[in-house]
């Protein structure tokens, strides 16, 4: 699917967040994840900060309230995951977090962008 250049950049890192989750899910993949854990700080912080806000202010506070909850959530499941624990739950989470991000919150997002400009 083509992106919105503004949101390409943070979806060709899904790809990433996706074959990580596939590791996980096999197991295993602990170092995986600890390579990637400041890559995906940082892409959860800049959705934070670039989305919440305009989310909220739209009228879709649901969808940022879920991108929060799903964020904190993985957070602890990749505490969890860096000492080889809950990998394939783990794994599972961060897949449906990118489908959720992929399928229904950066469609709503490229709305709301392209009604701003």
């Amino acid at each position: 699917m083509k992106r919105d250049p503004r949101l390409a950049q943070l979806s060709r890192e899904h790809h990433t967040a996706l074959r990580l989750g596939r590791k996980l899910l096999e197991g295993g993949a602990s170092a995986a994840l600890r390579a990637e854990q400041d890559a995906l700080a940082a892409h959860f912080a800049e959705e934070e900060q670039r989305f919440v806000p305009l989310l909220q202010t739209q009228g879709e506070a649901v969808l940022a309230e879920r991108l929060l909850r799903e964020h904190e959530a993985l957070r602890t499941l990749f505490t969890h995951a860096a000492r080889g624990e809950r990998e394939a739950e783990t794994g599972h989470a961060l897949i449906d977090h990118v489908r959720f991000e992929e399928r229904e919150l950066f469609p709503v997002i490229e709305g709301l962008l392209d009604a701003a400009s």
